[in-house]
């Protein structure tokens, strides 16, 4: 009997086929008595996988949820090989040397964070990776300044680690630059330089004014040890960042990279970025931060100039891909036009106030 290729498949086809190698993946992890089940299928494949296996090894820590991971089928092409291993090596020593709290990368039989699957009814190769289940709720819908304070704690650690953490040499991961922010394909399918065509007249100008006075100030600062380095640059109390007892827990770092330190504390403002106390949150993250490491008074003055870069950054993206993918427009349309707006008022405002 034939069966249909992976791109003929309806959805619950292609799961189905995803099982068989989240299967076999978890076998080579050494998981051989488990159920698992799919979270998510948009990029990445995600399963939680409940299993007693590593039970005997695990010393007992409230970060994790006993006996539960997420194993992931990583999405073919969007992030090299190499540059998922940086981020599973980078989470390792995390946990290793300062207990931070992180997902906790498993090793496979073979001694590997990273394994390569192949199945004849999944064209190409499969990278998968197993981390220990973060304890800990999202308070998106509920979130006080007190939970900027923690996680501008919790960032400033982060931040300390990546000054004094550093992985080989000439291992490639996404840059958090201006060519990363405005001109590369960060996954939309349409380089960010080709999305610029796009934008309205409006929009175009006004994004470009903040693409050029960040690149002034990115190279007035240039790249060291205590501005540049491995950032999560996704984390904000309404993604990828719980909390448990009233302490913060970063997940998700997947699309982590090389940036500013500064970029990072803007992307856990965005959420905020329109609330009529802005400043009261944008105070107690920096207070949290400032508690384990100091940020420089220029940093904290282009703190809004990197949050406008951001909201240009996804914009871009958004075009990018809604260009490509109409069907995709009705769901990003409302936070397209709330970013190009903030960017506009943002780049007005510094014309009434120049620095």
């Amino acid at each position: 009997m034939n069966l249909k290729s992976y791109d003929e498949l309806t959805r619950v086809g292609r799961i189905r086929r995803m099982r068989r190698i989240a299967s076999k993946a978890l076998k080579q992890f050494g998981v051989v008595d488990s159920k698992f089940w799919l979270m998510r299928q948009a990029g990445n494949t995600l399963f939680r996988v409940q299993s007693s296996c590593f039970s005997d090894n695990d010393v007992p820590d409230d970060s994790f949820i006993k006996d539960h991971y997420l194993l992931r089928i990583h999405e073919p092409g969007y992030q090299e090989p190499e540059a998922i291993e940086l981020e599973l090596s980078w989470l390792a020593a995390m946990r290793e040397i300062e207990k931070l709290p992180v997902p906790e990368p498993i090793r496979a039989m073979d001694g590997k964070h990273l394994i390569e699957i192949t199945d004849p009814c999944v064209p190409g190769t499969r990278y998968c990776s197993l981390l220990k289940w973060v304890r800990g709720r999202s308070v998106k819908k509920n979130f006080k300044p007190y939970h900027l304070y923690e996680q501008g704690k919790l960032m400033a650690k982060l931040h300390n680690f990546s000054v004094l953490w550093q992985p080989s040499l000439g291992i490639n991961k996404r840059r958090f630059d201006y060519n990363g922010l405005f001109t590369n394909d960060v996954g939309s399918g349409m380089p960010n330089k080709d999305a610029w065509a796009f934008l309205s007249p409006e929009h175009r100008e006004a994004f470009s004014i903040v693409a050029e006075e960040i690149r002034d100030v990115m190279d007035a600062w240039g790249q060291n040890r205590e501005n540049f380095g491995l950032i999560h640059g996704d984390l904000g109390v309404d993604a990828n960042l719980l909390f448990w007892h009233g302490k913060p827990r970063a997940i998700d770092f997947d699309d982590s990279g090389y940036g500013y330190y500064v970029f990072d504390l803007a992307v856990a403002l965005e959420v905020c970025k329109d609330f009529p106390d802005y400043e009261i949150y944008r105070n107690e993250l920096l207070r949290g931060y400032s508690e384990y490491r100091s940020l420089p008074n220029k940093e904290v003055e282009q703190l809004e100039l990197f949050l406008a870069a951001l909201e240009v950054y996804w914009n871009l993206w958004a075009t990018g891909g809604t260009h490509l993918y109409p069907e995709y427009l009705d769901e990003y349309k409302e936070r397209m036009d709330t970013t190009a707006n903030f960017v506009v008022r943002f780049v007005q405002k510094r014309k009434n106030n120049p620095q």
